[in-house]
């Protein structure tokens, strides 16, 4: 831990609450009150809780008792308990390091042992969970102290959601691409006023003929790009899908190269999502960032997405092809799409399943792009996924388990090749073993590179 001034400092970030809250509790902050910059003084916050597709429920929480360094409290104002109040009170230990210590009351409206137990396991291990995270990110923070900005795009996607709030926590100071097919790429941002603001949102549309102009005393600050834009390959592959995959990806990344040339801005480091498509098929091989692309649509899309990324080294002293294999998370991917039938007990695998995945958590991810900013022996292609790639039919049956799926179903790979075989071929029964060269090379260390800790790390019935 760190000193107390420090540990207590993180908790004012705007996003420390994004930050720290479990995926499976399934919690997004939709509302936000505050009457100073601090957010944990006297601020508001209204979150929505979802249980099952259909369940929704909406917290109201003020942040009050508020005391400089030492103390806050969280009050239920509305929400679906009787009564919940959540004190933290921060106790120096020594000059560097602190304890956090947790007091918390509830009521539920309808006392029952085994609903007030429930509640209690789940507390223990959300917080178990959030001791990690403020300790990664304290031992990790930026020392920004040039007030320097990072420019992101597709920041409200499922890797951008996740990113942004691990970004503000660590010292970043943030712009946001706000993806606006409307715009005409000359909106003047409605949150910022003399650069004093840790998150800006810009209003952008990268198929604009007009490039987006920054005001200089903010461009001159930004030294950090992430691109993370692209529509989804996830759906059917027809002809107008795949040309908006391709067309997303090129228009995207040229629109930010524009963007750089134009407002004369020098990058420390670009990162741009690239995607383990790049590869292709090759069953019999370990592949690493020194092999050649593949055959296939994606391995051809990947290619020329690359070509366009690689122009960014003319503005960044280094530029990043982050090569990313199937993100594993509650919000979205490829477990969002299993979650429901398997939560409700019956699970699968198409084909004979022997076929390797190239997984990745998403809470890995994230960090490897805050570590990939900083480590400057970075550069060029990078594997981000696991070490340990695994069978699917191995994948699917720990996803079952975790999920307490009592059937398990093989659906014959025709079946679904029947609406895409590109898409199945290429994605679904797609066989590679990947390796994360550079990252093992530089001594990334994974939080998940095991798939029963992965999907600890995500689910929690």
């Amino acid at each position: 831990m760190k000193p107390t001034r420090k540990v207590f400092n993180w908790h004012k970030n705007l996003l420390a609450l994004d930050r720290i809250t479990p995926p499976w509790d399934k919690i997004k902050i939709i509302g936000r009150e505050f009457i100073t910059k601090n957010p944990i003084k006297n601020g508001i916050v209204t979150l929505e809780q979802t249980f099952l597709p259909l369940i929704k429920l909406k917290w109201k929480v003020l942040h009050g008792d508020y005391s400089e360094g030492k103390s806050f409290q969280d009050s239920l104002i509305s929400g679906p308990l009787n009564k919940w109040t959540h004190k933290h009170d921060f106790k120096k230990l020594s000059s560097s390091s602190t304890t956090i210590e947790d007091t918390i009351q509830f009521d539920h409206w309808i006392s029952l042992n085994r609903l007030n137990k429930f509640t209690l396991d789940r507390l223990h291990k959300s917080f178990d969970y959030r001791s990690k995270i403020i300790e990664h990110d304290l031992e990790n923070l930026y020392d920004n102290i040039n007030n320097n900005y990072i420019l992101i795009s597709g920041a409200t996607g499922m890797i951008g959601g996740d990113l942004v709030p691990l970004l503000n926590s660590l010292g970043y100071k943030i712009i946001i691409l706000k993806f606006d097919k409307n715009s005409k790429n000359d909106g003047y941002p409605k949150n910022y006023s003399s650069g004093n603001k840790d998150i800006i949102t810009f209003r952008w549309n990268p198929y604009s003929q007009n490039t987006l102009i920054i005001p200089k005393e903010i461009s001159n600050k930004i030294k950090f790009l992430v691109n993370l834009s692209g529509e989804n390959i996830l759906g059917v592959w027809t002809k107008s899908k795949k040309d908006l995959i391709l067309k997303s990806r090129i228009s995207s990344t040229r629109s930010l190269y524009q963007i750089l040339k134009v407002n004369s801005i020098r990058l420390d480091c670009s990162i741009h999502a690239s995607a383990t498509g790049f590869y292709g098929s090759k069953k019999s091989n370990i592949l690493d960032e020194n092999n050649s692309s593949g055959l296939g649509f994606l391995a051809e899309t990947t290619k020329e997405w690359e070509k366009e990324q690689n122009k960014f080294s003319k503005f960044a002293n280094r530029n990043i092809n982050l090569r990313i294999g199937t993100v594993l998370s509650s919000k979205g991917g490829l477990i969002k799409l299993l979650e429901l039938p398997f939560r409700l007990g019956v699970a699968g695998h198409i084909g004979e399943g022997k076929n390797y995945m190239n997984w990745i958590l998403l809470e890995d991810l994230i960090r490897i792009i805050a570590n990939a900013l900083q480590n400057k022996r970075l550069s060029g292609p990078v594997n981000a996924v696991s070490p340990n790639p695994i069978q699917s039919k191995e994948f699917f049956h720990a996803l079952a388990k975790k999920y307490n799926s009592k059937f398990f179903i093989k659906i014959p790979s025709f079946i679904p090749k029947i609406l895409s075989k590109e898409l199945v071929d290429e994605i679904i029964i797609s066989d590679q073993k990947i390796a994360p060269k550079q990252l093992l090379k530089n001594n990334y260390s994974f939080l998940a590179d095991d798939i029963n800790k992965a999907l600890d790390n995500i689910i929690s019935i």
